[in-house]
């Protein structure tokens, strides 16, 4: 399946059950982000730690990323992007997420109201892969 489908499939499946359709592709954009951010923690790659550049740790996961990513020392882009899907879903009640740190699978997943537990862990949230 390709990743426009999958995309098109989410999109329908949050609509018909009341997430309006701004709001799902905002998640499909942090999804991408956590995805690529998993993908560069796994490897070393910027803006994650590879031992070879100054580092920060995280205050809330203690990951090391690049100095440059932190912000003033605020949270990692990780985390960022976590808070950023939590304040998306938090209007919406029944709505919730789980993220997952692999990137060989659905780093976000979704519970709706209607089907809290689908298996092992909601519904996936389509990453693009970079």
């Amino acid at each position: 399946m390709t990743y426009q489908t999958e995309r098109e499939d989410f999109l329908i499946r949050c609509a018909s059950e009341g997430l309006p359709v701004n709001v799902g592709r905002q998640l499909l954009s942090a999804a991408s982000t956590l995805q690529r951010l998993a993908v560069a923690q796994c490897n070393g790659d910027y803006p994650a730690d590879n031992g070879e550049r100054k580092t920060r740790a995280c205050p809330q996961c203690e990951g090391l990323w690049a100095t440059a990513v932190m912000l003033g020392g605020r949270l990692c882009p990780d985390c960022r992007a976590e808070a950023r899907v939590l304040r998306l879903l938090h209007p919406f009640p029944g709505w919730g997420a789980r993220f997952h740190g692999d990137p060989r699978g659905a780093i976000l997943r979704l519970h709706t109201p209607k089907h809290t537990d689908e298996g092992w862990g909601g519904l996936a949230v389509p990453a693009r892969e970079r």
